[in-house]
């Protein structure tokens, strides 16, 4: 007997890209879940004054009514909150109802499928304890799918993904820098991530050894990846993608703008099915796709390039961090 379906809510951060709002919101109600979906909006307050008028349009194409969907909550934020606040603030509100959800921003375009596909891989995968998330982007870059139409990565692309509340709880208590410090403290893992992940293994040493080092790690994309790469966890992912991405126009707060990567996402071949069923073939762990990914980036750009060498990590696992912040920082 098959388990009664199971509906995700799906919430959206917005602030004043109302296109591109208006853009996703079209896509979302294109999913034959739609009707039985449950939809919430923040509306974040500008963060200056260029962007009123722009917001002003976010706020009056939301006045008008929302059909297609089982329910739709909207909150208007009277203060900028900035982006995490505002994502914080909205999953708070979806996870006193329910415990899961679908996140995501408002530059993105899903395909017909996408709902079928997240609620599914929500429900098949709830009780695994290492599928951290269901990612409705699909990545272009030759993995080996083993004949499966989903692939397992040490990723966590946020371009419209499900997360479980009970399993997000797990993630938080793990984004604390005494936890990353106690980690690193073993060697053969800090190697395998080395091995495996550069990008990761760049990420979490250059937060070991940043000069501010808040307790609290702030939950991005790559922070969560180096979560999963510590535990063993990993998300769920298409072979053919479920997102077009259109944030790389200038005018998000996480990308840079970008004509080429632009034109490059918006021609970005996504699914056109109805349906979506997951094969029943297993899903198999390929360390070499999740290699695929740091080989497809500057995985040490956003950290000084001597937190990528294993040998500084070496130094960090001798000294200790006071002694190696005294004696070797100093002097990089």
């Amino acid at each position: 007997m098959e388990s009664k379906m199971i509906y995700a809510p799906v919430m959206i951060t917005a602030c004043n890209r109302y296109r591109h709002l208006e853009r996703c919101i079209a896509s979302l109600k294109k999913n034959g879940c739609a009707k039985e979906t449950e939809l919430y909006i923040s509306v974040d307050y500008p963060w200056d004054d260029q962007y009123v008028e722009d917001w002003k349009k976010v706020c009056a194409f939301l006045k008008k009514p929302i059909d297609g969907f089982k329910q739709v909550t909207i909150y208007y934020q009277e203060k900028n909150l900035g982006f995490y606040k505002n994502k914080t603030f909205l999953y708070e509100k979806v996870y006193e109802r329910h415990d899961r959800v679908i996140f995501t921003e408002d530059d993105n375009e899903f395909s017909t499928n996408f709902l079928e596909y997240i609620d599914k891989g929500l429900m098949l995968y709830e009780k695994d304890p290492n599928v951290f998330a269901i990612c409705g982007y699909g990545y272009d870059y030759d993995f080996n799918t083993h004949g499966n139409n989903v692939i397992a990565l040490t990723n966590c692309c946020v371009w419209g993904c499900g997360f479980w509340r009970e399993k997000e709880r797990i993630m938080s208590e793990q984004l604390h820098l005494h936890v990353w410090e106690k980690k690193a403290r073993n060697p053969i893992l800090m190697f395998g991530i080395y091995r495996n992940r550069k990008r990761l293994f760049s990420r979490m040493l250059g937060v070991l050894l940043s000069e501010y080092q808040p307790e609290t790690i702030e939950s991005r994309d790559i922070s969560r990846a180096v979560v999963m790469a510590l535990n063993g966890w990993y998300s769920v992912n298409p072979v053919l993608s479920k997102v077009r991405n259109w944030g790389w126009d200038g005018t998000g707060m996480n990308i840079s703008g970008s004509r080429e990567k632009q034109e490059e996402y918006e021609k970005q071949k996504i699914d056109v099915e109805p349906h979506f069923e997951y094969f029943d073939t297993g899903l198999q762990r390929d360390k070499d796709n999740d290699r695929q990914l740091d080989e497809h980036g500057e995985w040490n750009s956003e950290r000084a390039r001597w937190y990528a060498d294993p040998l500084t990590y070496l130094l960090y696992w001798i000294l200790g961090k006071r002694l190696f912040k005294k004696y070797v920082r100093k002097s990089l």
